[in-house]
């Protein structure tokens, strides 16, 4: 009796067994629901990619349409640089016309309109160092009825004299123009400058007539 309860016991736990294995082998009781709803989450990952890709250049135009503080338009700044060469440039004809005033009331001539081109030469700056001081410059080549335009050597040497003698009068380095300034016409407003620190060096009498006249 207990032989065959043993049988039957043993005869009776395979067949326990058996739903548990089918149940994993391919009797799952909702054998699609993992795979469908794996399917279903990779559809809309899926799907979502696209309006993403979609949205990012939207995005991405949207912050980058502004433009930015560089290239906008300039117009503040670019007026006040006009005004800026515009009052330089007043400046500067105001001091060429104290010059044309000066070397005419002290020399006691008329200038032509171009008064670049009358001083090119350097005679009239020579003989106006010459009033402030007499025979600060010893010699000048002055044009003849011969040669009535001096060479380019010669209007050289009259314009180092003229240079020169300012400087040994007192006109400070930093208030010297150059040659070229005189030379090729590029700065009368230097030569302005020179001249009025020459001038302002003249005996106090002469300061007076020139302060008159002006």
């Amino acid at each position: 009796a207990v032989l065959d309860f043993v049988k039957q016991k043993a005869s009776q736990s395979p067949q326990k067994q058996h739903p548990l294995l089918d149940g994993v082998d391919g009797e799952c009781p909702f054998p699609s629901r993992r795979s469908q709803h794996t399917d279903d989450s990779a559809l809309c990952m899926s799907d979502d990619r696209p309006n993403a890709l979609l949205s990012s250049p939207a995005t991405e135009t949207g912050h980058a349409s502004p433009l930015p503080p560089s290239a906008a338009p300039t117009t503040d700044s670019t007026d006040s640089i006009t005004g800026q060469n515009s009052r330089q440039r007043e400046e500067e004809l105001e001091l060429i016309d104290q010059l044309r005033k000066h070397i005419e009331y002290r020399l006691k001539v008329s200038l032509p309109c171009d008064l670049g081109a009358a001083l090119t030469d350097g005679v009239v700056l020579c003989h106006l160092a010459n009033h402030v001081r007499p025979r600060s410059v010893p010699s000048i080549h002055v044009p003849s009825p011969a040669v009535p335009k001096l060479t380019m050597a010669k209007c050289r040497r009259n314009v180092e004299n003229f240079l020169e003698a300012c400087r040994k009068i007192g006109v400070p380095q930093e208030q010297l123009c150059l040659p070229l300034h005189i030379l090729e016409e590029k700065g009368l407003s230097q030569v302005a400058v020179t001249v009025q620190a020459l001038l302002e060096l003249a005996p106090p009498k002469q300061q007076q007539h020139q302060l008159s006249a002006v």
